[in-house]
């Protein structure tokens, strides 16, 4: 029998905001997260509207791109501002070569599930959504709460258009829509249609508005709904609600000509891009409400229901995204829905990015997209095996797990400086990251989880650089793999991921272990260090910090909050100034949810330090340490200037240099050697500083863990 071939890449279509261009890439199949499930692909479904809008603004210029986010605009000059021209440069290279995937529904079977997903087997049918999530891709890691079981009477081609359906669903939620109401439609591009035909079949009397005659032939088809070719043809204040399923920028009149459609205190409903600009007449005189369809229902955009697999009580929530998805595959599965008159092409995977390449096509509602059938699914790999020695080469053999902005703007660029440091694989949490990778390193080995990496043989070494609630376990699976790790701050989150490490420390091989504490090798903190004077000193730490966006994973509940990820940073600094242990550390919330705290610090010999770790303003410098004593001051102000005793003795004038380039070199030579220098904690004194932050951040009094 011939052997099966066993594939660890797929392809998907992505954009590449960088080179402005859409293409067929190879990622790695990803591995499905705990809350998560693996779906081999048998169709997709392209949405022209939002798809090609998409397209467009990937082959925007680099101006045009900046026009359309000016925040990021302004982010980008505040590091320019901060951390001068090369880092900032590499922030937006890393930025903008990161590519995007497209589509947002699909449906295939499930090939495996994550450990916390207990209601799906294999070869499971699923209906899957979610941009990010339901790609055009042959393969799929998606959200247990984006993934729908598919009734055995819903045929494939018809299931994948659940989760459109689910969005005109919510639509007609909002909308309030009942048996007998008036509803306009405007707009019968693919979700205009839908709207009409879900409206349909819950009971209301449907008007569609429609220019294209052909868009609208197909909407009024066979049902008896009633078409216009424009709004004002239709009757004036007769109804219920207005559904505006066009998109609208700048000055358009969907609003008011919406307006001129519903009666006294009806309801308009923005199921497309509109933004809501209105003569207030109208609207202030019927007392009209408007309303905005966010995406497929309750539960889009929050981390807890799609990455952490939380589900809202049913007698809360009634319609979520899945509930709302099953609902239209049971509407499917009896007759009342039915998207086939919607299918105007059927193309092939391979043929995708040349059905972009074409442009919209007015003509175009639904195009279907096929995948092949090719058995490509990777074999479960060997159990990791205890190494008893450092894999021993003559240059660092890097795999690098994570790849987000800090890594690719910040180490990837001196990573890629360093004589000795050769990177040879990545794993990411979508796989994307490592594609951008690809691009720019050849020969770069691309994996769809940890796993798979740390059984590359050829890697002596590996770089963590993933959220926080996964540092302790991904280290301790690279020790026991043999391998030097190299792990961004902090090490653990929580008393569990401590006694991980602690329990792998006991039995660890002599693999070099160091924490992403860039700062104590920074060339001012070494001249700091040299002109310290002997006997009590007292340090004062100013650290100022401007709020993260409001969906930044470190507001998630499971990442330990934003304060324990970072002040490890500023504790571990001091104490690599002082030649002292440190007896106590105490930590005052001003306001945990903020995060804003000061840390205290007692030393044996009598010095003391402090961490004001506190919410500024974007003015003022993030970082400001002081040291003070007997006839001796410092001055350090945000790693641009270093002043000892009223005299500048360092200054860096294009930018800041928080030690990155001497802390990799740090762990190559101690990597190469087999030897960690002086300046280099142990795994063990990592793991009793990380326990003493979390012991202050959750009592009152000092105390020293066990």
């Amino acid at each position: 029998m011939k052997p099966r071939t066993i594939m660890t890449e797929m392809k998907a279509l992505l954009r590449f905001p960088g080179e402005r261009k859409l293409a067929l890439a190879n990622c790695p199949i990803p591995a499905p997260g705990k809350n998560a499930v693996l779906v081999k692909t048998a169709y997709s479904v392209i949405s022209p509207g939002t798809e090609f809008a998409q397209a467009h603004q990937t082959r925007a210029s680099l101006l045009q791109k900046a026009w359309q986010r000016p925040d990021l605009v302004a982010l980008t000059l505040k590091h320019l501002k901060s951390e001068g021209f090369g880092r900032t440069r590499a922030r937006v290279e890393n930025r903008l070569g990161r590519p995007m995937p497209m589509g947002y529904c699909a449906v295939g079977r499930v090939e495996a599930t994550g450990e916390n997903v207990t209601d799906l087997r294999a070869r499971q049918r699923l209906a899957i959504a979610g941009m990010g999530q339901a790609n055009h891709a042959e393969w799929n890691q998606v959200s247990v709460n984006l993934a729908c079981p598919v009734p055995d009477a819903v045929p494939d081609r018809k299931a994948v258009f659940a989760t459109l359906y689910a969005l005109a669903l919510h639509a007609l939620r909002q909308g309030e829509t009942s048996i007998g109401d008036q509803v306009a439609v405007i707009g019968a591009g693919l979700i205009g249609q839908l709207v009409a035909e879900t409206a349909r079949a819950a009971g209301a009397l449907v008007t569609v508005i429609e220019p294209d005659l052909a868009r609208l032939k197909i909407a009024t088809g066979e049902s008896r709904a009633v078409g216009f070719a424009k709004a004002s043809d239709a009757s004036q204040s007769g109804f219920d609600s207005v559904f505006i399923s066009a998109p609208g920028k700048g000055n358009h009149r969907l609003i008011d000509d919406a307006a001129r459609l519903c009666r006294d205190r009806a309801t308009i409903i923005c199921v497309g891009d509109v933004t809501p600009n209105g003569q207030r007449k109208a609207l202030y005189e019927k007392e009209i409400t408007i309303r905005q369809v966010r995406s497929y229902g309750p539960g889009r955009y929050d981390p807890n229901y799609e990455e952490r697999g939380e589900d809202y009580p049913l007698g809360h929530v009634r319609w979520t995204i899945k509930r709302n998805m099953q609902a239209a595959l049971d509407l499917m599965a009896d007759g009342r829905l039915d998207p086939t008159p919607l299918i105007t092409s059927e193309i092939d995977f391979a043929d995708i990015a040349d059905h972009f390449a074409k442009g919209p096509d007015p003509a175009q509602l639904a195009t279907l997209v096929r995948y092949r059938n090719a058995e490509n699914v990777p074999l479960k790999p060997p159990a990791l095996s205890v190494r008893t020695s450092v894999l021993t080469h003559d240059h660092l053999r890097v795999g690098l797990i994570g790849a987000g902005n800090y890594l690719g703007g910040g180490l990837l660029p001196l990573l890629r400086k360093h004589p000795k440091v050769e990177i040879t694989a990545c794993c990411s949490q979508n796989g994307l990251a490592a594609v951008a990778l690809s691009k720019q390193i050849h020969g770069l080995r691309m994996y769809g989880g940890a796993k798979g990496l740390l059984e590359d043989q050829s890697l002596n070494s590996v770089i963590i650089a993933t959220r926080h609630d996964s540092h302790a376990e991904l280290a301790a699976a690279s020790i026991l793999a043999g391998r030097n790790v190299w792990l961004e701050k902090p090490i653990a989150i929580d008393r569990a991921g401590l006694d991980l490490l602690r329990e792998i420390a006991d039995r660890m091989p002599r693999n070099i272990f160091m924490v992403g504490h860039n700062r104590r090798y920074a060339p001012m903190a070494a001249k700091l260090r040299e002109a310290l004077p002997t006997g009590v000193k007292q340090f004062h730490y100013r650290v100022r910090i401007t709020p993260l966006p409001t969906g930044h994973w470190l507001h998630h509940s499971d990442q330990g909050g934003r304060t324990i990820g970072e002040i490890s940073h500023f504790i571990d600094l001091i104490m690599s100034l002082i030649d002292s242990e440190l007896n106590e550390l105490n930590c005052h919330w001003i306001d945990r949810t903020a995060g804003d705290s000061i840390w205290q610090l007692s030393f044996a010999d009598g010095s003391m330090g402090e961490v004001s770790y506190l919410h500024g303003n974007r003015v003022e410098p993030k970082e400001v340490l002081e040291v003070t004593a007997p006839n001796f001051s410092v001055s350090l102000f945000d790693w641009k200037m270093l002043r000892i005793n009223r005299r500048i003795v360092t200054r860096n004038w294009f930018g800041q240099d928080k030690g990155q380039a001497a802390a990799i070199e740090a762990f190559a030579s101690a990597v190469l050697s087999g030897e960690r220098s002086a300046l280099m904690p142990s795994i063990e004194n990592e793991i009793d500083l990380m326990a003493r932050i979390l012991m202050a951040a959750n009592t009152t009094t000092a105390q020293t863990p066990n």
